[in-house]
């Protein structure tokens, strides 16, 4: 009885000192507590304590690109790969090993590729839609700095796990007791970390499903999250818009910089596996029916990559058409620089 009542004081204790501090009010992080600007600090949680979670690798410094611009009016056949904003056509050579490659696996792969300084981009059926899996929580998570931003929520904001949030699958807030509370900060990290399930559902309900909903379908997204169902069909140009988006945010206030540090130093990272020479921002995601991979890669140059897959497996296909882009951003390099001679 008294270890439960010291508890309730320490947390009463706790919030008021979130509260009193004033924390986030739009970009201006003065009055931000030390522990809420450390990525690390993010994951200990008020009560009990959640499964130990491994420290934060050090930050990548990110490569500037361009002047940010939009490329929602690029057009796609069907069955081609497709070049706009730019007269680079893609050699048959690099074209056939993409083909191929895509060609040995029974299932469906799209991609979509944009360059960041000349928004030329390289597409192949990209506008066709897929079991979103984890990826939606790249969406999900530009909305919530967003409202961070905006002062609609708050990373000190304290939550509380119950049985309706649990969620098999990846993450380590499942295996937390029923009670325990996490700030919002700390489901944030973990959602992106290791791309946490119970931390996502956790969050859409503290968000809400609709503004998240607001946010993609003004950006041209066909297909929403609800309440009883947190995942959605994507396509590869759905999730690159988000990239673009993210890429113009993250410098523009406190709440796009804490979203750049846990997309450029999560797990899980098939650009890695296949390029451990490169470094890049990402969220991949798996389920039964998708295995893909998006985000930014820092290569030759700067590009957003979307790789989509119609499998549940991890598979070679992912992989090699991924190292296969970067053969052809390459050669687009070579081709410009050519251009400006």
């Amino acid at each position: 009885m008294k270890n439960h009542v010291l508890k309730k004081r320490m947390t009463a204790l706790l919030s008021a000192a979130v509260l009193s501090a004033g924390i986030l009010t739009g970009c201006d992080t003065e009055a931000v507590p030390a522990w809420m600007g450390c990525p690390i600090g993010a994951q200990f949680t008020y009560g009990v304590r959640c499964a130990p979670m491994t420290a934060l690798t050090p930050v990548v410094e990110e490569i500037t690109g361009g002047i940010f611009l939009d490329n929602r009016d690029d057009v796609f056949e069907e069955d081609k790969i497709c070049v706009n904003n730019s007269a680079y056509q893609v050699p048959e050579n690099l074209q056939s090993k993409l083909l191929d490659t895509m060609a040995e696996y029974s299932f469906e792969t799209s991609f979509y590729v944009i360059d960041l300084e000349t928004h030329a981009s390289i597409a192949y059926n990209p506008q066709h839609a897929f079991d979103s899996a984890s990826t939606i929580k790249v969406a999900f998570a530009l909305y919530l700095a967003k409202e961070i931003e905006a002062g609609r929520c708050s990373l000190g904001d304290i939550l509380t796990y119950e049985e309706r949030h649990y969620a098999t699958g990846s993450g380590s807030t499942q295996e937390s007791v029923f009670g325990t509370q996490f700030t919002v900060k700390a489901l944030f990290y973990r959602m992106i970390y290791n791309s946490d399930n119970v931390a996502y559902y956790m969050l859409a309900e503290y968000a809400g499903e609709e503004g998240f909903n607001e946010m993609v379908t003004s950006m041209g997204w066909e297909h929403t999250i609800s309440k009883k169902d947190h995942w959605c069909d994507v396509t590869p140009q759905e999730l690159a818009m988000i990239w673009q988006e993210i890429y113009d945010y993250k410098d523009t206030c406190a709440e796009g910089e804490l979203l750049w540090t846990y997309l450029t130093t999560n797990l899980y990272n098939e650009f890695k596996e296949e390029m451990p020479e490169y470094e890049s921002a990402h969220k991949s995601g798996w389920g039964y029916h998708g295995y893909h991979e998006s985000g930014i890669v820092f290569g030759k140059r700067s590009y957003i990559c979307v790789v989509m897959t119609g499998t549940g497996n991890k598979n070679n296909c992912l992989h090699r058409t991924i190292r296969n882009l970067d053969h052809v951003i390459i050669d687009y390099d070579t081709w410009l620089t050519a251009q400006a001679q």
